[in-house]
């Protein structure tokens, strides 16, 4: 299957195709100047190309795609993916482009009014162009499962429930390409990391990652936020737009002083090019050394905080023009970093070339407890194959699983509330508020959260799913029970006789349940029209084979079957930890017990 990855801007449209057989890569390019004296770059040479908007920049790859000889002559692409930069909390995954998820990221401009735009544009033109599934992957969408402590900012609450808020992220596919390729090259399971990466370029941002979530990024509601970047300021003061203002600047001043004439060209006074900073500097310019000072220190007090905030670091990544390039950016950041486990190897960074080593070279010393890995990033390759997963589904995660597949469902710590119990925790009467839904229809996990507080530990911000139930009901993993110091059974949902209870806290008050911890029994949900294709019933139980690097078979798993249930394996995050399993993979089904 062909997959074209498009990627557009306010005057460009870079393309890159892929046979995502063998995900080798078959043309690349881009238009440039588009309105304008546009130019198209790709393999082969550059060319004028007319180009008047982006529907005209759109025909110009199609045509090139095309021609007799090129990579499309058969006419076989199977998919267009589009990267856009924005797609608030509606769109948090990869999604099929139509007329509903159009209005989402239109609305979302708001929020990226230069990238969002720009990114539509390109949509609209490809759709007209090309009668192919059209998949938008957007850059906000690995951050999507922080924790609401890392991305609420301290204002009042109203402005996130009523406005969205709140610290969103970005830079996702470069992100999540860097774990994948970290976790693949030690040979180890994504779940099992804590990875702190680095992408460093024009637009620099830092991600805590934690068993392949984004649990922190550096970048807030827009990409302002963070770093020192190439024009823009990163972290500031958030009086001093105020104290512009009262200066009699206009908003439109403030914003370009701080997104287009700041970081490295505005402390350097040279310019935003990483490497004519570093040339100034080595030949004496004070203001670029500098600027190099700054970009440095940020990046280390980031990577600090996110190796307190995962608890260690098993990896620190460096990717991006500057993390790839920059030999003496990583030693300056990592100098500092021995207590976290990092010993640089001076010779191997200086070296250093990730396009040598397959794309990612270790440049710690051999005996060094932390690995420093820098990797060549490949954004538009992550954009593909979020591309292949939406269309072709889970299946494609593991291509080996072709009997029967059945989707997972990783099931993290979570509470059910009854009515009485929501209004003694947040208040009488209240209503608890939708974050993002889950697989089965109906269900939704809540911006709410509340405390567990057992004889030994307690457990902070633990997840609420709606809709209400009867009796209160808190499904534990085992190691969150040995934490919490309680000995819950391994029961169906909803059966509670004999089990243990807890405390449960809220901003409003406390309430310790007597029964209703458990510890979920695996099963799967299933339609009446699935379970005659697999030839079970309600309640039978079945085994499930799991392939991969971690081959097992899973016995006692429940079938449930109901006519609004979505076809989806529940595991607990230790299950899923054992058998290397995520939410993008897939089990097969292995008979009736």
């Amino acid at each position: 299957m062909k997959v074209l990855v498009l990627n557009a801007g306010s005057t460009s449209l870079k393309y890159d195709l892929y046979e995502m057989d063998h995900e080798a890569s078959l043309a690349r390019g881009r238009v440039e100047r588009i309105g304008g004296a546009a130019l198209h770059v790709h393999d082969g040479g550059e060319q004028t190309a007319t180009a008047p908007d982006m529907a005209g920049a759109a025909a110009v790859v199609l045509a090139h795609l095309s021609r007799a000889d090129g990579p499309l002559a058969d006419g076989k692409l199977g998919a267009v993916g589009h990267r856009v930069v924005h797609g608030g909390e509606r769109l948090v995954q990869p999604v099929r482009v139509d007329a509903a998820v159009e209005t989402v990221i239109e609305e979302c401009a708001t929020f990226a009014p230069l990238h969002n735009p720009a990114n539509l544009a390109g949509i609209r033109a490809a759709r007209a162009l090309f009668d192919v599934p059209q998949v938008a992957v957007f850059d906000t969408a690995f951050h999507a499962q922080m924790p609401e402590h890392a991305f609420l900012y301290g204002v009042p609450y109203d402005l996130y429930a009523k406005h969205g808020v709140r610290r969103y992220g970005f830079h996702g596919p470069s992100h999540q390409y860097m774990a994948t390729c970290a976790a693949e090259y030690l040979a180890t399971s994504l779940p099992r990391l804590r990875l702190v990466t680095c992408h460093l370029g024009g637009g620099a941002s830092v991600a805590a990652i934690s068993g392949g979530v984004s649990i922190d990024t550096s970048m807030g509601m827009t990409p302002l936020e963070g770093l020192l970047m190439g024009t823009r300021s990163g972290d500031l003061d958030p009086a001093i737009p105020l104290h512009l203002a009262r200066g009699g600047r206009t908003i439109e001043e403030i914003d370009e002083l701080l997104n287009r004439r700041s970081g490295l060209a505005g402390v350097s006074g040279i310019g935003a090019d990483f490497r004519d900073v570093q040339a100034a500097a080595d030949k004496g310019d004070v203001r670029a050394r500098l600027a190099i000072d700054l970009f440095v220190h940020r990046v280390r007090k980031y990577v600090g905080a996110y190796a307190a905030e995962l608890g260690g670091v098993d990896a620190l990544v460096f990717s991006g023009g500057i993390g790839e390039n920059a030999a003496a950016v990583r030693a300056r950041v990592c100098d500092p970093l021995g207590f976290m486990g990092i010993d640089l190897d001076t010779d191997k960074n200086a070296s250093a070339r990730a396009a040598d080593g397959g794309g990612v070279v270790d440049v710690a010393q051999r005996h060094a407890r932390t690995r420093v890995l820098v990797i060549r990033t490949d954004e538009e390759r992550m954009i593909a194959r979020e591309v292949m997963r939406c269309i072709v589904g889970p299946t494609a995660a593991m291509r080996s699983v072709r009997t029967r597949p059945i989707p997972v469902g990783v099931s993290v710590r979570h509470v059910h509330l009854s009515r009485a119990d929501c209004d003694a925790l947040f208040g009488p009467g209240y209503e608890l508020s939708r974050r993002r839904d889950v697989t089965q229809p109906g269900q939704f996990v809540t911006r709410e959260t509340v405390d567990l507080v057992g004889p030994r530990d307690q457990i902070t911000g633990v997840a609420i799913i709606n809709p209400l139930r009867k009796e209160t009901q808190v499904e534990l993993a085992r190691t969150d029970a040995f934490r919490l110091g309680v000995e819950p059974p391994l029961r169906e949902s909803g059966s509670l006789d004999g089990t243990p209870g807890i405390t449960l806290r809220g901003p409003y008050g406390e309430v310790a349940i007597t029964r209703g911890v458990i510890l979920a029994h695996r099963h799967v949900h299933m339609s009446p029209d699935e379970a005659r294709t697999f030839g079970v019933a309600d309640k039978a139980m079945i085994k499930v084979r799991v392939e991969g690097d971690r081959e097992m078979t899973m016995g006692d798993v429940i079938v449930r079957v109901r006519p609004d249930f979505a076809l989806d394996l529940h595991i607990d995050t230790d299950e899923a930890n054992a058998a290397g399993l995520g939410n993008d993979s897939v089990v097969a089904f292995d008979g009736v017990q």
